[in-house]
This record gives C-alpha cells, structure tokens and sequence, in this order.
C-alpha cells in the first residue's frame, strides 16, 4: 500500500512539472519575448462603465501618419501591441470598437511629451 501510494505521488509530481504553464486569466503575453525596436508598447485595458472587462474589443492604434494597427482585448480586457518606431507616442490616437458598446472615455495614464517604451492608456466604453 506505501509502494503504491508513493507512485502515485511520484507520477502526480511528474505529471505537475512537463505540463505546460497556465497564465492566470488568459493572458499568454511574455515580455521577455517582446521584439526589440519595435516601437512603443501600448497596453492597457477595454472596460465598461462598472469596470468590467469588454472582452474581444478591437483597439485601433492611429498614427497622424501611416497605417493603423488592430489590437483586440482579451478575457481580462487587456490589450498591448506595437506601432512603429518611427512614430511618435503622442501623435497616436487610441479608439475602441465593439458592436453593442459605445466608447465613451479614454485615459491615457504616461504623460504626453514622453518617449517612453510603456504607453499606458485605458479605454471605457457604454453598452448600448
């Protein structure tokens, strides 16, 4: 009985470590795979007006100049993704969409006048 109750322990313990890792609440962003010279990163979350995550919402990163770039929030409402180098952080817009929500604020919580590599925004939307 010892013999068999130690297998099993030794196969749950095997079994824990080759299985892949769990991100909590979905999110599969590794920073420490983010692409260099990419540009600011522009993260931050779609929320409602209670702050409840809008999942699926797709945030459009405009640039004054030059094409936009399509991001969409995940489980947790979090969305984060690049624009060019060669852009300026504080002349891009940020907008929201998602059918049934109307957009209704956005923050943008790094200063303008910075040339940071973080730009923290937040985008609050009213459900139709």
């Amino acid at each position: 009985m010892i013999i068999r109750a130690n297998t099993l322990a030794i196969a749950m313990v095997i079994g824990m470590t080759a299985a892949p890792p769990a991100f909590a609440g979905g999110d599969d962003y590794d920073a420490s795979n983010d692409v260099k010279g990419a540009g600011p990163a522009y993260f931050g979350f779609v929320r409602d007006a209670r702050g409840s995550a809008v999942v699926d919402a797709q945030v459009v990163l405009q640039p004054k100049k030059g094409k936009p770039v399509l991001l969409k929030s995940n489980v947790l409402g979090l969305y984060r993704g690049h624009i060019s180098k060669d852009v300026l952080p504080d002349d891009v817009q940020l907008s929201c969409v998602k059918t049934g929500y109307k957009q209704i604020k956005v923050n943008r919580r790094t200063p303008p006048g910075q040339n940071l590599m973080f730009i923290e925004t937040e985008c609050t939307m009213q459900r139709l």
